[in-house]
């Protein structure tokens, strides 16, 4: 993992092998002018009036220094118009600056702060620098002669501690979501339900956690009809893995509740998937990845809140055992689903972990995330999160603390409408209503398990990998993406403050439109 610092520092006293600056289109002035060497500040400004380099979004021109200054190398980065420049794209351009300096063979650099300081920039540069830089090669052969830049420093005009302990949070909510990345990138055959088992383990041990795994029997004997029936049709087991985390300083306090699906592998079931594209359904495990790296996260940053973690883990496989469309499956709740599509197995599992993890920890909030519909792709596209909820004081709160951290979300309505498309001739409830609303019908399901808790679905089926349509992001590589981390380590970071206030009680969605 790359080092970043944050560091007061004048350039013409900064040993660096590489400088970033960043140049807003159509400005020419430099504030740095006096620190740079007058040859080389000569050069820049002949590459601007010649508009050799116009400082458009993302665009970047490498100078040698030959000699005058500490400085090797000047890199100028452009930020586009300032007028239009925000946190996000701050992130996006901290992230081109560290891929053009892996792409230079270097394994130090420093940047300056590319505007006005303040919290927001110093972290989404760090994020932008740290989620850049990831890698997924666990199967590659090692390249003896890559480099890879392993430290950073943000050139600040303040000395003030506080943007140092900014940029070492956003380093530890980056590795969170590096580590959600690194398992969701997991190819099947090495990462069954068994093995989130024993990262939640590890986790747990490395982490002071507690932690328990019902294993399928256990499952059977607790009623858990929802996941025994999807885990059911392969060899490798199900599991519903917990992760308990207690940092709020009233040792009674009501905990988050967080639900990650993960389907390790989803190839439908008896409901068979097409063959093109199936080789993503490795992803469909994100959900719960993300959960285990919030958990990590908030045990790394020692957070004051109380957070459980319930990652249900399944593998859906078409076989003589597997459930089938027709079956009724009893639910842990006592709820009847009758089973159209083996394909709809995310909400039949999240649906048991849900209703179970409230009616044992009796949370203050849920917070469900699932690569559950392709409708909701559908409906938002592949580069925003559907939200559907029952508290429009959580579901505010979730889309307020997304548009800080750069990942787009938006709102679905659940009318009482979308809950008669499930029900059922002979059971309470389908699980599936149809192809109208499919985002929302699924959500309708997953409602019939919150009891009454104030609770939110995110539905990241769409930007919980890089897929057909997903906008370039420099810090998102191919492949699992770890969207929503960030958004709700900055809920539970929220919730550290005094100013934080109890969630009201869920009521009728007509009555919050």
């Amino acid at each position: 993992m790359v080092q970043i610092r944050v560091e007061k520092a004048k350039i013409d006293q900064k040993q660096t092998s590489l400088l970033v600056i960043g140049v807003f289109e159509g400005e020419r002035d430099f504030s740095q002018s006096k620190e740079l060497d007058p040859s080389v500040l000569t050069y820049i400004k002949e590459a601007l009036e010649n508009k050799d380099f116009r400082g458009t979004f993302g665009s970047s021109m490498v100078a040698y220094t030959l000699g005058k200054g500490p400085m090797k190398k000047i890199m100028l980065l452009g930020l586009g118009k300032r007028e239009k420049f925000t946190d996000e794209m701050a992130r996006i351009c901290a992230g081109k600056a560290a891929h053009r300096a892996k792409e230079l063979g270097t394994k130090e650099f420093s940047i300056l702060q590319f505007s006005n300081l303040d919290e927001g920039l110093v972290e989404a540069m760090t994020e932008g620098i740290a989620l850049a830089l990831y890698t997924f090669d666990k199967y590659k052969a090692q390249d003896k002669e890559s480099v890879r830049v392993e430290e950073v420093t943000i050139l600040i005009n303040s000395d003030s501690p506080r943007f140092s302990m900014i940029a070492e949070r956003a380093s530890h909510v980056a590795d969170a979501v590096n580590f959600a990345r690194d398992l969701g990138n997991l190819p099947p055959n090495d990462c069954p339900p068994a093995y989130l088992a024993s990262v939640a383990l590890s986790l747990a041990a490395d982490y002071g956690m507690k932690t328990r795994v019902i294993d399928r029997y256990e499952l059977e004997n607790m009623n858990m009809g929802g996941i025994v029936a999807v885990g059911k049709g392969s060899n490798n087991p199900p599991k519903l893995i917990i992760l308990e985390y207690n940092g709020a300083p009233v040792s009674d306090a009501k905990p988050y509740l967080l639900i990650g699906k993960a389907v390790t592998f989803d190839a439908g079931g008896i409901s068979l998937k097409p063959s093109e594209k199936m080789d993503e359904m490795k992803f469909d495990k994100c959900g719960g990845c993300n959960v285990l790296a919030i958990l990590r996260a908030v045990a790394s940053l020692k957070l004051a809140v109380n957070v459980i973690g319930i990652v249900p883990a399944v593998e859906n496989m078409p076989s003589s055992t597997a459930y089938k469309p027709a079956d009724i499956v009893r639910m842990y709740n006592g709820k009847t689903v009758e089973v159209l599509n083996t394909d709809a197995e995310g909400r039949m599992i999240l649906a048991d972990a849900l209703a179970y993890g409230i009616a044992t920890y009796n949370p203050k909030a849920v917070i469900d995330m699932a690569t559950l519909t392709g409708a909701a792709i559908i409906a938002l596209g592949a580069n925003v999160a559907a939200l559907v909820g029952n508290n429009k004081q959580l579901t505010d709160r979730v889309r307020r603390m997304a548009e800080k951290a750069g990942e787009r979300v938006w709102d679905l309505p659940l009318y009482d409408e979308f809950h008669e498309q499930i029900k059922s001739p002979y059971a309470d409830i389908k699980n599936i209503g149809g192809r109208p609303g499919g985002a929302i019908t699924a959500a309708a399901f997953l409602s019939n398990f919150v009891n009454g808790v104030p609770w939110v679905h995110m539905d990241i089926a769409g930007t919980a990998w890089t897929q057909d349509g997903t906008y370039e992001r420099s810090y998102n590589p191919k492949g699992a993406t770890g969207f929503g981390i960030r958004t709700l380590l900055k809920l539970l970071g929220e919730e550290e403050k005094p100013s934080s206030q109890g969630l009201q009680q869920p009521q009728q969605l007509q009555q919050q439109q």
